[in-house]
């Protein structure tokens, strides 16, 4: 599917999906502070996906745990990882979100979240200001976790260039999943990577 991807402005709060902006402020304060809110995707002028970024911080931690705010961004279960720099955590790929928070699942695997990822890796090749880009990668082939959790699988960051700087089993996934498993799939789906895509050495 093509589409194309620019990064959120300020006047598209309200008028696409906002499941984690509060108020224009809200993204505002985003852009300011780390350059970029989210990358959206449009299909003409329809926007038809968001990934959230947020900028890492080692002391951050979602007081809801997965089913918080911006767990994504949580890396608390995995510290210490002894990065120094600027890093932007990959967040939710909401892909289908209407501005009502429904979805549209017939854009599901239509490769939109791919793109968006591309255009983050894009623009972040253009910043002097960001170290590296930061992501959980989780189990490969595991529809029901990725779609729950907002996610992409690690084989999908290894294309791009990313890097495995930890892995480490999660027992969150199942305290708040369930027993469920995807048929033919038999990777530990507690298994999480932390993977990490850098421009060169990272800053030390």
């Amino acid at each position: 599917m093509n589409v194309e991807c620019r990064p959120m402005e300020v006047s598209d709060f309200g008028v696409v999906e906002c499941c984690h902006w509060q108020s224009a402020d809200h993204v505002r304060n985003y852009q300011e502070k780390q350059g970029i809110a989210s990358m959206l995707a449009f299909q003409g002028q329809r926007c038809v996906g968001q990934l959230y970024l947020q900028e890492y911080d080692p002391a951050f931690r979602d007081p809801k745990g997965w089913i918080g705010h911006r767990p994504f961004a949580d890396f608390q279960i995995a510290e210490p990882l002894g990065l120094n720099g600027r890093f932007l955590t990959l967040g939710c790929y909401h892909v289908g979100w209407r501005p009502d928070w429904s979805k549209d699942e017939s854009l599901w695997g239509r490769g939109i979240g791919t793109a968006l990822l591309r255009a983050v890796i894009t623009w972040y090749h253009e910043q002097h200001a960001i170290d590296g880009l930061m992501s959980w990668g989780l189990v490969a082939g595991s529809h029901e976790l990725l779609q729950w959790m907002g996610q992409m699988p690690h084989t999908v960051y290894r294309r791009f260039g990313f890097q495995v700087i930890k892995a480490l089993h999660d027992p969150r996934i199942d305290e708040v999943l369930g027993d469920f498993r995807t048929p033919g799939v038999e990777e530990d789906r507690t298994l999480v990577r932390v993977m990490l895509l850098t421009k060169g050495p990272m800053r030390t």
